[in-house]
């Protein structure tokens, strides 16, 4: 995935490289000008000479940092427009999924994987562009031009560069599978921590901030630990580096110090040597850096690479819009029996549900907590597929409408209501976004919400909070099914969506829905909210307990019976 992003940035990839190459080939060349300077200059007082050599390395040194400003704009042009154009493909695809993949990896760890993993791509991308050329080059000219300049002393390099890359390599395979599980253990932290700011209210009103607060730091603390571990290991890393070139440095400065008196060197070769192993420690510790950036990254991308990789269970098979057809039933569910992936799969939370409505009828649904009720409003929707049986709108299987044709004509407000940021006429416009402001009134008309929305000062103006914090629990779903009925859907899905509202609005709602030109379906808690439906199911643990209007359910189905008279008492 990160190889195609980077396909469309290649001649950044190829300019920025090529211009660090440049500058590291005059870099290497300093010490060589240096040597000179000390060994043709000073000992000879040459001042002409020196001047001469000091202006090269002047003239080196500005063009190495221009050909640098142009390849660190190279990277950051590649870096920042991968993560943009990742960010976007992983959106993209998250927005694709259906509820199955979504419940599989759940909020807080697709967050941290379009901030945090994505962030992480980004910095070792630039890293890649500004060092993956310089320091491997600087290590192979260092070493070359040291043989250059005296092969016997050369030699201390033969044994130096190969013990730190071992020393490298070990630390790499130690390190690797803590970085993996460094990213699992944010992700809880996340987790925590979403819940803890969306449920704040819930967590004060039962005092549980100590609880939670505990819950928290066990995560952290977690996280820390193996933090921790890693950060010991990189700690280790330095100091033996650094043992290991010093020891190098005496050696060299030893034999030096023989081949001067032989007449084998000179000091400017001895100085230049020294250069030479500092600019090898440099790359050495640059490339162990590199080698930690790289291998989180390299854990990174494959979170990234499961989410781009997953596909969604639920896609359209067509994408033409179906034409009309006639029909008799506008919904029908045939022996259709559904269990959530994760669950366990004896399990089954509708089981062979079998009913047909017709066009202008309603539906009511209704049964204990858990009893499957909102399973069959994701079903008719398409939020997930039947495990078993077959869901027919029109007449079709859903799966045989393009997923955006079958949204648009069946609406639906879900358990839990929810607002964006914004005006309240932005929030009305989300089913259709050619909606007139008295097209959105006459739906805050019919939802009991215009009673409310007609004083305040800025009426459609009115400024929404994220998830409708400045709304109370009444008033949001008053607002949400006026937005559900804006575009004139051809079927409403109502799941438990009144649960807030008084009896006397409940009332009045259900009569203006009743005047709507659509099909009907309302899950509710409430015996009253259903009691006139044309078709009532009744529902126990998944299975179909009752079936019928109000007066035969109230003589055959016994449960039925007890929920309308607890209420009605």
């Amino acid at each position: 995935m990160l190889l195609q992003h980077l396909k469309k940035y290649k001649w950044y990839m190829i300019i920025g490289p090529f211009f660090k190459l440049l500058e590291t080939i005059l870099e290497l060349f300093n010490p060589l000008l240096v040597a000179q300077i000390i060994d043709h200059g000073v000992e000879s007082g040459d001042i002409n000479f020196i001047i001469r050599y000091g202006i090269i390395i002047l003239v080196a040194n500005i063009l190495g940092f221009a050909f640098s400003m142009i390849c660190q704009k190279c990277a950051s042009l590649t870096s920042a427009g991968v993560s943009n154009d990742l960010r976007a493909t992983l959106f993209e695809k998250i927005s694709s999924f259906s509820h199955s993949e979504l419940d599989k990896f759940g909020t807080a760890s697709l967050v941290n994987r379009l901030t945090n993993d994505i962030m992480q791509v980004e910095t070792a991308v630039s890293i890649f562009i500004r060092l993956m050329i310089r320091v491997p080059f600087l290590l192979i000219g260092a070493f070359v031009l040291s043989l250059v300049i005296n092969i016997k002393t050369s030699l201390i390099f033969l044994v130096l560069i190969p013990l730190m890359l071992v020393m490298l390599v070990i630390y790499m395979r130690k390190t690797t599978p803590f970085f993996t599980k460094m990213r699992t253990k944010l992700d809880r932290i996340s987790k925590i921590t979403k819940e803890n700011l969306s449920g704040t209210r819930v967590i004060r009103a039962f005092n549980k901030q100590e609880d939670e607060e505990k819950r928290f730091s066990d995560a952290s603390e977690d996280y820390t630990a193996t933090s921790i571990r890693v950060s010991k290991m990189t700690a280790l890393l330095n100091p033996l580096i650094y043992l290991i070139v010093n020891i190098a440095t005496i050696a060299l400065l030893y034999i030096g110090s023989i081949q001067i008196n032989i007449g084998q060197m000179s000091q400017g070769d001895v100085i230049a040597l020294i250069d030479y192993i500092a600019i090898i420690t440099i790359s050495l510790l640059i490339l162990s850096q590199m080698i930690v950036l790289f291998v989180r990254t390299g854990a990174s991308v494959t979170r990234l690479d499961e989410v781009t990789k997953t596909e969604p269970s639920i896609q359209s098979t067509n994408t033409k819009r179906i034409k009309r057809t006639s029909y008799d039933a506008i919904l029908e569910f045939k022996n259709v029996s559904f269990n959530y992936s994760n669950s366990d799969q004896d399990i089954s939370f509708i089981k062979n549900l079998s009913f047909s409505l017709y066009p202008k009828q309603t539906l009511g649904i209704i049964g204990g907590t858990g009893s499957g009720k909102t399973t069959i409003a994701n079903l008719i929707t398409r939020f997930y597929d039947a495990t078993q049986g077959e869901v027919l709108y029109k007449g079709r299987n859903v799966k045989e409408y393009p997923i955006s044709q079958l949204r648009e004509e069946i609406s639906i407000v879900q358990q839990r209501s929810t607002l964006f940021s914004g005006t309240l006429r932005e929030n009305m416009k989300l089913r259709d976004k050619n909606a007139s402001d008295e097209e959105i009134i006459e739906a805050l008309k019919i939802s009991q919400a215009w009673s409310f929305v007609s004083e305040w000062t800025n009426g459609l103006d009115h400024q929404i909070m994220a998830g409708g914090k400045n709304v109370s629990g009444g008033q949001m779903q008053r607002l949400t099914i006026a937005r559900a009925i804006i575009g004139k859907p051809e079927l409403l899905v109502l799941d438990d969506s009144s649960s807030a509202l008084d009896f006397l609005t409940d009332s009045n709602l259900r009569r203006e829905l009743k005047k709507l030109d659509c099909t009907l379906v309302t899950i509710s808690q409430r015996a009253t909210s259903i009691k006139n439906a044309d078709l009532i199911i009744v529902l126990d643990n998944g299975d179909v307990v009752g079936m019928g209007k109000h007066n035969q359910l109230m003589k055959d189905c016994e449960i039925y019976r007890e929920i309308y008279e607890s209420q009605a008492k």
